[in-house]
């Protein structure tokens, strides 16, 4: 398999390569800046785009997409939940809740997490067991609905196109307690490090937010202040 990750922009936001080793055939995943850094990277992989997959169309995951995709004629993906209300370019394939992509034998199975915007989506695989030779079950690409010890924001100025109640259902019924997924899935995330399902269920502060009650008692954060932990920059919690 192929699989990079582009840290771009002044947000930070993470820009993934994936796809398969054997023909080189690649998703793009959230060019949002710098497009030269992300097209020179291709091409040092000698490798062959096929469509620019969008998490969501926030900005900072979407400023470097015209240029990609002009660069490689590609067509675009995303969730038609966000159209015209964050984005302007139609989609040359929709994205919902249970549609399949595919690249070679790899098989992409794509959930709706709406709440951080309103057509947010995530999309996994049981097909890609690992990264950078750490074994897992499978991956997960969660834009930004779950992030490493933290979640999406919900109280931002597009506040009105928000719905936390909703972005934590999402989280707790498609990712931490989906049935196709395990706590051995590897999250990767928009912005921020790596994590996994099951150190998002032990670790993340705001886990009283989405975990079942048993899993929150045995959250590191039960019983703590978590006014005083939100406090810490994520990168800077364990």
């Amino acid at each position: 398999m192929v699989l990079e990750k582009l840290i771009v922009g002044g947000l930070y936001c993470n820009c993934y390569l994936v796809g398969s080793d054997r023909t080189k055939e690649i998703f793009i995943v959230d060019p949002g800046a710098e497009p030269d850094v992300i097209i020179q990277k291709v091409n040092m992989l000698n490798l062959k785009p096929v469509a620019i997959v969008l998490t969501h169309a926030h900005t900072d995951h979407t400023r470097a997409l015209r240029k990609v995709r002009d660069e490689f004629n590609l067509p675009l993906y995303y969730s038609e939940k966000e159209y015209n209300l964050f984005i302007r370019i139609k989609a040359d394939n929709w994205l919902s809740e249970g549609t399949i992509l595919t690249i070679d034998d790899i098989t992409f199975h794509v959930i709706e997490t709406g709440g951080h915007s309103p057509g947010g989506i995530c999309f996994y695989t049981k097909d890609i067991k690992g990264f950078q030779s750490v074994s897992y079950d499978g991956i997960l690409f969660t834009g930004d609905t779950l992030f490493r010890r933290s979640m999406g924001d919900t109280h931002t100025d597009a506040g009105a196109t928000m719905d936390d109640s909703l972005l934590c259902e999402n989280i707790r019924n498609k990712i931490l307690y989906n049935p196709e997924l395990t706590d051995n899935y590897l999250i990767l995330a928009g912005h921020m490090g790596l994590t996994t399902i099951g150190d998002e269920k032990r670790l993340n502060p705001f886990g009283q937010k989405f975990l079942t009650e048993q899993d929150w008692n045995k959250n590191d954060y039960y019983g703590k202040d978590i006014k005083k932990i939100l406090k810490t920059p994520p990168e800077e919690r364990p």
